[in-house]
This record gives structure tokens, sequence and C-alpha cells, in this order.
């Protein structure tokens, strides 16, 4: 079977008193990517307003989940200055680790020219 997007989801905890988790009870990224090269493609996040949800969508577009990338991290450290900022970083380094064993799992396998697919 040829994979050509995959859904990944990374979740995470938030703090106890932020409105996200009265709302939802976890933090949750669903990440619409490239299944070749990890490239994020969409994504949508539970949080509280439309707003938060563009600015979180803008920092990651275009972004690949083939590895940790520390300059994201930065800029959601230096940039999201809100109480899910470290939440955000969990479900992306979870949605990293997904996708980094999807791809071990599938090196070959199901996806046509898997074999030179990247790992790191």
């Amino acid at each position: 079977m040829r994979f050509e997007k995959l859904c990944i989801v990374g979740n995470a905890r938030t703090q106890q008193k932020n409105p996200i988790t009265a709302r939802f009870s976890h933090f949750f990224i669903v990440f619409i990517v490239e299944a070749a090269t990890g490239k994020i493609v969409d994504l949508d996040v539970t949080v509280m307003l439309p707003a938060t949800s563009n600015f979180i969508r803008e920092l990651f577009i275009g972004r690949s989940l083939a590895e940790v990338d520390s300059e994201l991290l930065e800029c959601i450290r230096c940039c999201y200055l809100a109480s899910s900022q470290k939440a955000i970083q969990m479900a992306y380094m979870e949605a990293v680790r997904k996708y980094r064993s999807w791809l071990s799992s599938h090196r070959g396998a199901s996806a046509p020219g898997a074999e030179n697919l990247p790992l790191s």
C-alpha cells in the first residue's frame, strides 16, 4: 500500500487551571504530513480561540516531523507566551517520535521509494 499522507496525533497534558484542560481534558495537535518527508502540510489543535490556532499553524506549517527541530522549540519558547507552551512542545516531540517509528517500520516495506527515506 502506498502512503502519501499521514495523520499523526501528538498529545500532552496542560496545567490543571488551563481552559484547554477544562474543555478537552488533554491537549492534542493533529499533524497531516507528507509520508515520504514528514513535511507538515496541515494541522489542527485543541485550543480555545481561532487566533491561537492560526498562530500555532503558522509556527508548524512547512516544518518537518523527520527530526526534532530545536529552532522550532526555541521559537515556541520565545514567541508563544501562554500556559500551554510546554504542552505544544511535548505534543510536537511525541509526533516526531511517532513519525520516526512509522518511517522505520515502513522502510522498504509498503511505501515505494521508502528505502531512500532519511531516518535523521
